[in-house]
């Protein structure tokens, strides 16, 4: 199985590398993962993807942006980003998106995203699941209510047509959707991260958040571990490969 990344961040991040070995972690828990191939491409600093960059792969994954939201976003890359999104949805290719990717391919289809930084979350909170969410295959056999990973001051305020919501917050009232018919899934929150790597993630964007928010003693305190959320991807994987298995 071969896995794309797609990444928004600036050659200088730290957390650019950071966010492709918490990917590369979580892909590991993947029972077949000796057969993966994985391969990131830099929205920022890279050439726009071709069909060709995606379309050779079986599955796509789209993390954060650093610095990078979808609110007013003038950039180039960002435009051609939206209609990459909207060619693999057409093609109906696998793909999961958290954090800036959930809120670009809702833009891309047609929803939209907010700054709401009275709402922001940071740390891990508890994530909601609501009777679509119960009964979806990707988290059937969770609780109702799991923790996860967040960290953003943007979020969708309207899905796109076709989008089905998932799970909420009491600050996001989208946390997760899917693409009816499709296994194209998106989280607000993090499953590529865990805990201990969503704090070291905090403490590389503090600029981005509220001061008090990000006091260090009160990081301390915001972060728990997440098992169920960070087992999501290598049990998205393990649905493609059913459906690849069904095929054949």
């Amino acid at each position: 199985m071969k896995v794309l990344l797609f990444q928004a961040r600036d050659e200088g991040d730290p957390m650019r590398e950071h966010e492709e070995r918490c990917f590369r972690a979580k892909l590991a828990r993947f029972e077949h993962n000796s057969r993966l191939t994985f391969t990131t491409l830099n929205l920022v600093t890279e050439p726009p993807p071709a069909q060709s960059a995606w379309s050779d792969h079986d599955v796509v994954l789209v993390g954060g942006s650093g610095k990078y939201g979808c609110v007013g976003n003038s950039h180039p890359w960002y435009s051609e980003f939206l209609q990459t999104l909207r060619e693999i949805v057409v093609a109906r290719r696998p793909m999961f998106c958290s954090c800036f990717g959930h809120q670009a391919l809702a833009v891309a289809l047609g929803g939209e995203v907010i700054v709401d930084r009275a709402n922001a979350e940071l740390g891990t909170h508890p994530i909601t699941l609501n009777e679509e969410g119960l009964a979806d295959p990707l988290y059937l056999g969770l609780k109702r209510e799991f923790t996860a990973q967040l960290g953003h001051n943007d979020r969708v305020a309207r899905l796109p047509q076709g989008a089905v919501n998932l799970a909420f917050t009491s600050a996001c009232p989208i946390q997760a959707y899917r693409i009816s018919g499709t296994l194209i899934y998106a989280t607000q929150f993090h499953p590529e991260l865990d805990h201990l790597e969503n704090q070291e993630r905090a403490m590389g964007y503090l600029q981005v958040y509220d001061v008090e928010m990000t006091r260090p003693e009160k990081l301390a305190e915001m972060f728990r571990p997440s098992d169920a959320a960070s087992g999501l991807i290598a049990k998205f994987l393990q649905l493609v490969k059913s459906r690849e298995s069904l095929a054949h």
